[in-house]
This record gives C-alpha cells, sequence and structure tokens, in this order.
C-alpha cells in the first residue's frame, strides 16, 4: 500500500491542528443551597438576622433563590436568568429591574439597573467559588441617589 506525501502532510496538518486547540473551557457549576456566614462577610449594611442561598445552575440556565430573615420577618427574592443571554425585565409596580448575568472569566457577574420614581440605581454582584467548592463570595457594588455601599457577602455550602 502507498500512501502519498500530500496524504500524509493532510494527517499531519489535522493533527497538529486537534493538538494545538485547546478544550473548550469547563465553567463552574455554582448549584448548592449556602448559609451566610455574618462573620466572615464585610457588610456596610445592617447584618441580616439569617440569610440562606439556593441556585441551580446548569449552564446556560441560572436560578438564584434568596431567603432572609430580618427583624422577625421572611424576605424571598427568586431570579432566573441565562448566562450570556438577553437582559431580563422584572417589573414590580413602579419598580423595574433589568437584570444580566455573564462570564468573566471564572466569576459569574449579574449586573441591574433598577428604576424606580424617576430614580435609577445599578447593583453589581460578582460570584466567585472556591475551588473545594465550600464557599460562595458574592462582592456587591451598589450604586444609587440616597444609598452607596460595597459588600463581601461569604456563604457557606449546607452537606
Amino acid at each position: 500500500m502507498k500512501i502519498s506525501i500530500s496524504a500524509i502532510l493532510s494527517w499531519l496538518f489535522l493533527l497538529s491542528l486537534f493538538l494545538t486547540c485547546s478544550p473548550a473551557e469547563v465553567k463552574t457549576d455554582f448549584s448548592g443551597n449556602y448559609t451566610f456566614n455574618p462573620k466572615k462577610s464585610r457588610l456596610q449594611i445592617p447584618i441580616p438576622e439569617s440569610m440562606t442561598v439556593f441556585i441551580v445552575h446548569q449552564e446556560p440556565d441560572w436560578k438564584f433563590i434568596r431567603v432572609f430573615i430580618e427583624r422577625g420577618k421572611k424576605d424571598e427574592s427568586t431570579i432566573e436568568l441565562i448566562v450570556n443571554g438577553p437582559e431580563v425585565v422584572k417589573k414590580d409596580g413602579d419598580k423595574t429591574e433589568l437584570s444580566k448575568l455573564y462570564w468573566d472569566g471564572k466569576t459569574l457577574v449579574l449586573s441591574q439597573r433598577i428604576h424606580w420614581k424617576k430614580r435609577e440605581a445599578t447593583n453589581v454582584v460578582k460570584y466567585s467559588l472556591s475551588s473545594d467548592r465550600q464557599i460562595l463570595e458574592a462582592r456587591e457594588s451598589f450604586r444609587g441617589p440616597i444609598l452607596k455601599y460595597d459588600n463581601v457577602w461569604i456563604f457557606e455550602r449546607n452537606s
């Protein structure tokens, strides 16, 4: 069996392409149930009595459920977004939230614009997960006409 030089060169070219192309980057899966750790967090707002976060993340779908207790009252919020998807508009009375979620390296960034009574605020939260997947960190930067704060929320994974 005779193999031509052009066939060998074609195979070598294809092999070199295969070896030099890096595989698609594996994205972090943030799924889990987490409990707020106030001692490790650094907040510029009043510390809630307790808080839990439940995340269902099946790339590109993201569902985030936050429940906190403040002054004995439960407050629950849910947001569902598509990573690198379109901006989602949520209306609640005279308040409108525009939210999007995107990757910045291994960090998931939630970017929100909030419109309320002719005022606008922005909230950006950068989510990262420790290498052992036990600590969820949320770096939040809120800017509004009245309030401005930066928080580092630390959550520990529940077993």
